[in-house]
């Protein structure tokens, strides 16, 4: 395969990748999934309450709630199937927090982003990430927290909101086949999280992703100002024990 362009050869190597999902090609934005078309099937952008706190008032910290860590039983998420639909195909969820399951071919430049829909994060779990959803009503000083945190041990990660959390529990981290729920962040619980569930995943390809739109900070740099492809991203080292 020597001499290939980088572009064919992208496509060369996606197209044998057939064991760990079904469906329509990942990383190609095509009539499938361009990133632009028929987006409202998965969300409507002029729902703001996905992203905007109704309230002046911010949930308040609960000290008596203890976080809850829950994976999937007798789960291999290495050998794990799931399958990429286009956007012409509804997809939907049973669980409040998806742990799994179908989503869409084209996934976000790892980030943080005004929103994203879980059709879209998902993928991003798929590929070894961690998501970190807050509700909008989140109290700030526990999202900063816990945002210090996870771009501090990983690269790849997605932060958004998530009006789905409740106020008992408004933080969650996810990975594939496992959250952890939490209104108050302990260090050494979300430490532990990341090491224990971070690239593991089934499929690891070292790419960036494909999709910017709403990305308010970037894993590697503030901004993009328009949708790039860009690969061979690098991810960052989790922090020893004692670090």
């Amino acid at each position: 395969m020597a001499g290939l362009p980088p572009s064919l050869l992208l496509l060369l190597l996606l197209s044998l990748r057939v064991d760990s999902y079904m469906g329509a090609m990942m990383g190609v934005l095509n009539e499938c999934d361009d990133g632009q078309q028929n987006l409202a099937i998965d969300w409507d952008p002029d729902d703001f309450t996905q992203f905007t706190c109704p309230t002046v008032w911010t949930f308040a910290v609960r000290d008596e709630v203890d976080e809850i860590y829950y994976a999937l039983p007798n789960f291999n998420a290495q050998k794990d199937v799931v399958g990429h639909k286009c956007m012409n195909e509804t997809i939907s969820y049973n669980d409040t927090i998806p742990l799994r399951g179908d989503h869409r071919p084209n996934w976000p430049v790892y980030g943080e982003y005004l929103y994203v829909p879980p059709q879209r994060w998902l993928h991003n779990l798929e590929h070894g990430s961690i998501i970190l959803l807050y509700h909008p009503c989140v109290n700030e000083d526990e999202l900063d927290k816990l945002r210090a945190l996870v771009t501090g041990c990983i690269y790849r990660h997605i932060i958004t909101p998530y009006n789905k959390l409740d106020e008992e529990r408004s933080l969650a981290l996810v990975a594939w086949g496992a959250r952890l729920t939490m209104s108050k962040v302990n260090e050494k619980s979300v430490i532990k999280f990341i090491r224990r569930h971070a690239h593991i995943a089934p499929e690891l390809d070292p790419l960036w992703g494909h999709l910017s739109q709403r990305e308010v900070q970037s894993s590697s740099h503030s901004t993009l100002e328009s949708d790039l492809i860009e690969e061979g991203s690098p991810t960052m080292p989790l922090p020893s024990p004692n670090a």
